[in-house]
């Protein structure tokens, strides 16, 4: 009780409901939120809704695109091959982010649709001019480097990187592929549009490596003269044959899509409650302290 009569609870709430007659519970804190609302509501209507877009992938079935364990079999322990252990979803990331699917995006037309005006002239699109800022003028005349006067599949490149997330969710099987926009149906148009080609790009340079790996292994059995080198390398052949098989064709090869780039229905940004709340807080807090200084300046100063 000692505790409790020290504390005072009456003479506490009485300096309480004080403060707030005198500093909340006035005009001018009305007034503040007055203008919080009008300030909330000029920023979320100056702001471009930002949108979610994702896709799903899955592993593609190797059972049926994998050679069986026979062939090759030979050449494996003959020569201790070993087969690419990289993840699919890690070779994937590495072969979207590549300045070699850049290219062929390029190629498409993609460079002029993200930063020209969708002209799919090859001649404008691989001489769409780029501005610069005074920043970067002022740079580049200081330092005495030259900057670049058209994109490039570099710049594409460059967008792919900082625009597509690729990601694995601990003790997810699936692979998610996501960016935030303020175009969702362009962002799903090129999402769509990268994982295809992506996919294609993959399945294109392993068949030109089995190519390049038939052709050597055929120059290095007409010269072989020993049976059990020449029964692997003849093993090597089919096992590449089988491999050009099995990707000329229109299955997917690293991911298969489960579901489709989608976007969200609502935009994740602005988030119009925090705008609101976050503008009365700050607003009501300039207005209690812009009131305790007007009432006590003699005071303070």
């Amino acid at each position: 009780m000692s505790i409790l009569k020290k504390f005072n609870i009456k003479e506490k709430i009485s300096i309480s409901l004080e403060f707030f007659n005198e500093l909340v519970f006035i005009k001018r804190s009305l007034y503040a939120l007055g203008i919080s609302l009008l300030f909330s509501l000029f920023i979320v209507q100056t702001s471009t809704p930002s949108f979610f877009v994702s896709s799903s992938l899955m592993s593609a079935n190797k059972s049926s695109s994998s050679t069986p364990k026979d062939m090759g079999g030979a050449a494996t322990a003959l020569f201790g091959a070993s087969g690419d252990k990289s993840k699919p979803a890690d070779e994937f990331r590495s072969n979207m982010n590549s300045y070699l699917l850049a290219q062929r995006m390029w190629n498409k037309g993609w460079g002029s649709k993200i930063f020209g005006n969708g002209d799919m002239n090859e001649e404008y699109f691989n001489k769409i001019p780029k501005s610069h800022t005074i920043k970067d003028r002022v740079g580049a005349f200081i330092s005495g480097y030259d900057l670049y006067d058209y994109f490039t599949a570099y710049d594409l490149q460059g967008y792919i990187q900082g625009t597509i997330a690729v990601d694995q969710p601990r003790g997810n099987p699936n692979v998610v592929i996501s960016t935030l926009t303020k175009s969702k149906d362009f962002a799903i148009e090129f999402m769509n549009a990268v994982i295809l080609e992506t996919d294609q790009y993959a399945k294109e340079r392993l068949i030109l490596k089995s190519n390049e790996i038939i052709k050597a292994t055929y120059s290095q059995l007409a010269v072989s003269k020993n049976s059990m080198i020449a029964s692997a390398l003849a093993s090597t052949i089919n096992s590449e044959y089988y491999k050009i098989a099995n990707l000329e064709n229109n299955l997917p090869h690293l991911l298969d899509v489960i579901d489709p780039p989608h976007s969200s229905e609502y935009p994740v940004a602005p988030k119009v409650s925090a705008i609101f709340l976050s503008s009365a807080i700050i607003f009501l807090f300039a207005s209690i302290l812009f009131s305790f200084i007007q009432k006590n300046k003699e005071d303070l100063w």
